[in-house]
């Protein structure tokens, strides 16, 4: 997904996510392994780990190891039918190898204002997003974000989502903003046990020609 929702797990309950990507660009692939952890400290507060394994193949060369790792809080802290708001936080911790992350002295802080409605079988989804990045004469450190999706329930088991972004170029020779689009399905197998894939391409010359997503989704209560 490209977009937040306002969800939480509610207290002491957790959520495990994990989403696979498979991408390619003149010639260039890389694989991201991101796991997500969430746990309900509050109704309507959550505490998210979410650590990354990468790896980079660009012609015969390839690398792989730990990417960086995010540790944020999400706090749900409006909500009246049929909107409700949140705003999910935190740092961008340097646990890669600096040729595939941050620098191991730096720490990246980002905040996302999150607002969704739910009109059944309908539900949007609205993020702005804003992260600050160790910038030198090459890289951006002002980032932005903008998303929106839009999720049809079909039959309380399947979930068809169409979302699409746009996102500072990190490249400060680059004026540009990438705009990419993801087309995806969320399948319930059961109570607390989602399987998803997806489809991400681009809008314009910025950012991967195309993009394969696997995930699985398990929720949980102590």
């Amino acid at each position: 997904m490209l977009s937040e929702d306002t969800g939480t797990q509610g207290k002491h309950n957790f959520e495990l996510e994990v989403g696979y990507a498979w991408s390619r660009q003149a010639g260039d692939r890389n694989v991201l392994l991101q796991p997500q952890l969430s746990w309900g400290a509050s109704t309507t507060l959550d505490l998210i780990v979410q650590p990354s394994w990468i790896i980079d193949q660009a012609g015969d060369a390839s690398e792989r190891g730990f990417g960086d790792t995010n540790l944020d809080a999400k706090w749900r802290f409006y909500g009246s039918a049929p909107w409700s708001l949140a705003i999910r936080a935190g740092l961008s911790a340097p646990t890669a190898r600096d040729d595939l992350g941050l620098r191991h002295d730096r720490l990246s802080p980002h905040a996302i204002l999150v607002a969704t409605g739910d009109f059944t079988p309908f539900t949007l989804d609205a993020n702005v997003g804003y992260g600050r990045a160790p910038a030198d004469a090459s890289q951006r450190g002002d980032l932005y974000h903008f998303s929106a999706a839009i999720t049809v329930e079909s039959a309380q088991h399947l979930f068809l989502i169409l979302d699409t972004s746009v996102d500072s170029n990190p490249d400060r020779t680059d004026k540009s903003f990438a705009a990419v689009s993801l087309l995806g399905v969320i399948y319930t197998v059961r109570p607390g046990l989602d399987v998803d894939a997806g489809f991400r391409g681009r809008l314009n010359a910025t950012g991967p020609a195309q993009q394969w997503l696997l995930g699985i989704t398990f929720r949980g209560a102590p």
